[in-house]
């Protein structure tokens, strides 16, 4: 991988953008992070996200999936599209879900599967094949999406986008270029690419407030592709989860060391140039330039809460009382669901991911469900 990035490297006078660098390291066809047929985010690879972490949070998802579905006048022809579908868990546990909240809904729904691993999908195919749902299910990875009614599902998607990092110094913006320096691979700073213009673009939309030597990881793709995303809906909601905040927020508390994170071995890092293509890349979602590129779509506010609030609307405790009710259930069972909900609405970790949803000629009055509680303060 890294002779790949050395050739790209040279092939553009000795320097390339951080967002050129993670595209290669994450999306080479052959070595990238997540094309590799060897290479599993979950349990297995470099983090656990919330649907590894238990059938219950895409059960919960189904209830909001369900509320949409009733407050829209349960259309027929409703389908849930899901971007970053993987190996397929997060759809099979909205479908058990749907099975139980919305028998009606689970009988006619159609679940649409964007993957960019190939690997991933013929593994995800496989196992709905398997288990006698392959008619429920839509391979959409190499196809042009076409417009649905329904619901658009993105979970941990938006923060796997390349990024541009800018750095304010003197009143002006540099960018942060990435260049080859010995074995590996270093930062130097130079004048924004034509490319950056929109990193520097976004932040000024967001009207962050810049500080002397601030460093700022952008991503315009992240934005862009939830605007293209939204314009694929002809009517209903956009759900996003993610880890991220509002621009102020976000932009304050890491203004003077970026959030570009590399994860590899269950362990976190600043460094981006260890492990190339075997770590994971991400930065921290802005969530204001992602609510403004849904409404640059036609999408309407439908709320932003954090996923611990958001699960808690839904009744993800009631799992719990069902349990504890249930004269069959050993404390051992008991136990261990409960230790899984607390992980996932826990404050300082999964539970503080934000969640946002949009709607097109949908209803947002009342709030859903999933807003009904308030969460912690931003």
């Amino acid at each position: 991988m890294d002779n790949i990035i050395r050739s790209e490297i040279d092939a553009h006078d000795g320097r390339i953008t951080l967002a050129q660098f993670m595209e290669l390291a994450l999306y080479h066809p052959e070595h990238g992070y997540y094309l590799t047929a060897e290479r599993k985010p979950g349990r297995g690879g470099d983090f656990l996200t919330s649907p590894e972490a238990s059938p219950l949070f895409g059960i919960t998802i189904a209830r909001q999936i369900a509320e949409c579905w009733n407050r829209m006048g349960r259309p027929d022809g409703f389908s849930i599209r899901e971007y970053g579908s993987g190996v397929g868990g997060l759809a099979y546990d909205i479908l058990a879900g749907l099975s139980d909240a919305a028998p009606d809904l689970f009988a006619s729904i159609t679940y649409r599967l964007v993957e960019r691993s190939r690997p991933r999908q013929a593994e995800a195919l496989t196992a709905f094949r398997d288990m006698g749902l392959i008619d429920r299910i839509v391979d959409e990875s190499d196809t042009t999406l076409e417009p649905i009614t329904g619901v658009i599902l993105a979970n941990e998607v938006s923060d796997a986008f390349p990024a541009h990092r800018l750095i304010f110094e003197a009143g002006r913006f540099r960018e942060a270029w990435v260049v080859a320096d010995g074995d590996g691979f270093r930062f130097e700073n130079g004048p924004v690419s034509d490319e950056g213009e929109a990193a520097v673009q976004q932040l000024q939309d967001d009207g962050v407030r810049l500080v002397e030597g601030g460093m700022y990881d952008v991503s315009p793709a992240s934005a862009a592709w939830f605007e293209g995303a939204c314009r694929h809906l002809e009517r209903g909601y956009a759900l996003v989860v993610d880890y991220g905040y509002e621009a102020p927020e976000l932009f304050q508390h890491h203004r003077l060391s970026g959030t570009l994170r590399g994860y590899f071995g269950h362990t976190a890092t600043e460094d981006p140039f260890a492990n190339v293509g075997a770590q994971d890349l991400t930065v921290h979602v802005d969530f204001t330039a992602l609510q403004r590129a849904g409404e640059a779509a036609g999408l309407t506010f439908a709320g932003l809460t954090t996923q611990g609030a958001f699960l808690a609307g839904l009744g993800l405790g009631e799992h719990l009382v069902q349990l504890q009710a249930d004269p069959d259930t050993s404390m051992s069972e008991y136990l261990a669901t409960q230790a899984v909900v607390a992980r996932l609405i826990d404050p300082g970790g999964l539970g503080r991911f934000r969640v946002l949803m949009m709607a097109k000629d949908a209803p947002v009055e009342p709030p859903l469900q999933g807003f009904s509680i308030a969460p912690p303060s931003f």
